[in-house]
């Protein structure tokens, strides 16, 4: 027996916990994706294309990378060697390779991967089953089962990658191209990436101005001279839009508003920071791991300076944009607008309101017991509404300066149980007002505000949509710079019919999508032609109910 220990490893074990990390479709394919983006021959402009097949849980993607050889540094038995040293990074050639697990993502979301590679006109392919895997109980290297090796052929570089046996019940075509545009943003220009027939291709929100902000002092000694770079939007940002993302060297690792995610205006703020030191710090604990979990580790030195940094010049800007905001709210066109913003609602959420007693007599039919849609649980003891409180980022109006009368005493000296006195002053939600306030749920516990759907007239600019839905906040943005819109209203007033009736059509089209959106979240549709068909219903409701605007 010796008396010498060593480090080992269980290699399907060790493959099939990496691959747990790929829990989608978005990173599987964006990690196959991105390899066939950077591996590439000198001088070829990179070419991808990903087929997504639901109904046969598979997925390909080919692109014109350098390909692989059967043995070397570039070669098939380096790319399944798990945690092995990427050899460009190697060569002092940065990139995203860096833990040598993403040739495993193929399991985290299949049963088969098959590669099929072309280099200096040989072709190999080369197949690994999950089956294998978990049948390999020893410990000892898993056999990759060979297809061809090395067969003489025409066909350029390239590799084609297959998955198969694909165990999501659908595959998200738009997710997968929302996150290679979002990825591609920071890629040359000269790259083509195809998801079935789509195009992707990375189009930045219109800008309304930009502040650049340098690290000075101590600062700067820890993360270097780099460049922080705040955009505001003209339109109010998709979720995984908003915020400063954080690359080292070009690769992306963190998206982030710091404290200013969820407070007001926040969803107009965009911008990037790269900071070459934070790829090659070797701290512990490290500034990231294999998780691609797209978050930086906060305990980390470089990123703890990182994320101080960034964190007030984002909220200084986000505070100015509140004052704007409040400011232009405060004009007499501003207030025209909301009267008419107001009366928008008042049909859609009575059709909001019908549709949602209607769905939930559909549930008790079948016997479900799912809650409805739009339906906030609320906590023991709540009264079911929201208070609005003193103090926050909401305009608000003084009611009373004495604050709330709280809990009365019965004769017998037992208080009724309400809630104790508020000494601050009372306040209603205004637009215009010259106070602030915030929703807060009612005691014992914080409960989230329950309602309808919120129309809001902004100047988005010309480029932007002619309306935009934030879906955490159901709030509809009718974009008075869309040509359209800017037409229906020039030289007239919010209450002429030319553009009440735009207006109309333009909110009602917005919230027959988000009512499907919102269907569709929540598991409601099994066919992909039950959403238009709940669309045309809902805009034909919508149309009767405010049929009296079109009439002579």
């Amino acid at each position: 027996m010796s008396d010498a220990l060593e480090v080992r490893s269980h290699v399907s074990r060790d493959l099939l916990q990496s691959a747990a990390l790929f829990k989608n479709e978005r990173l599987v394919v964006w990690e196959y994706v991105a390899n066939e983006l950077e591996y590439v021959d000198p001088g070829s402009s990179p070419t991808v294309r990903v087929k997504l097949d639901s109904k046969a849980h598979k997925i390909s993607i080919s692109g014109n990378g350098r390909g692989m050889s059967w043995e070397g540094p570039t070669g098939l038995d380096h790319f399944f060697f798990m945690h092995g040293e990427n050899p460009d990074r190697a060569a002092g050639r940065p990139g995203r390779g860096l833990f040598g697990t993403g040739k495993s993502a193929a399991f985290g979301i299949g049963d088969v991967l098959r590669i099929t590679t072309v280099r200096d006109r040989r072709r190999s392919t080369v197949e690994l089953r999950r089956e294998d895997l978990e049948a390999a109980n020893s410990g000892s290297p898993v056999p990759v089962r060979t297809v061809e090796k090395s067969v003489k052929t025409d066909v350029s570089n390239g590799t084609l990658i297959e998955i198969e046996g694909i165990h999501l019940r659908a595959l998200d075509q738009a997710g997968v191209v929302r996150y290679i545009e979002r990825q591609l943003a920071r890629w040359p220009k000269d790259v083509s990436v195809v998801v079935n027939n789509h195009v992707c291709e990375f189009t930045e929100p219109p800008v309304e101005r930009t502040v650049e902000v340098r690290p000075t002092g101590e600062t700067a000694e820890v993360i270097g001279d780099c460049l922080l770079s705040l955009k505001v939007s003209l339109s109010p940002l998709d979720e995984d839009l908003r915020g400063v993302s954080i690359f080292s060297e070009g690769v992306w690792h963190e998206t982030t508003l710091g404290a200013s995610a969820g407070k007001e205006t926040a969803e107009f703020i965009f911008g990037e920071i790269d900071v070459p030191l934070l790829g090659g710090d070797k701290s512990v604990p490290p500034p990231f791991d294999a998780s691609r979990s797209m978050r930086l580790n906060p305990d980390n030195p470089i990123v703890r300076a990182i994320h101080a940094f960034i964190g007030p010049p984002i909220e200084e800007l986000r505070k100015e944009l509140v004052r704007a905001q409040r400011e232009q709210r405060k004009t007499e066109d501003a207030k025209r607008l909301q009267r008419e913003a107001e009366q928008i609602e008042e049909i859609i959420n009575d059709d909001f309101s019908a549709f949602r007693r209607q769905l939930q007599k559909v549930k008790a039919a079948a016997a479900t017991t799912g809650p409805d849609i739009g339906s906030n649980p609320r906590p023991a003891g709540s009264s079911g509404e929201d208070d609005f409180l003193f103090g926050g980022d909401e305009p608000a109006e003084p009611t009373s300066l004495d604050g709330s009368p709280g809990r009365t005493t019965y004769g017998d000296g037992h208080p009724n149980g309400g809630p104790p006195r508020r000494l601050n002053p009372t306040v209603a939600p205004d637009q215009a007002g010259p106070e602030t306030g915030h929703h807060e749920g009612a005691a014992p516990k914080k409960a989230r505000k329950s309602g309808g759907f919120h129309i809001e007239f902004d100047n988005q600019g010309r480029d932007s949509d002619r309306a935009k839905y934030q879906p955490e906040k159901r709030l509809i943005y009718i974009n008075l710079d869309h040509p359209q819109v800017a037409a229906a209203l020039q030289g007239r007033g919010p209450e002429d019919p030319v553009f009440r009736r735009l207006a109309y059509e333009v909110a009602f089209s917005e919230y027959a999508v988000a009512l499907a959106s919102e269907l569709d979240s929540r598991g409601e549709y099994i066919d992909p032609s039950d959403p238009i068909v709940d669309i045309r219903e809902t805009l034909n409701r919508v149309a009767r109910s405010a049929a009296a605007l079109y009439s002579a």
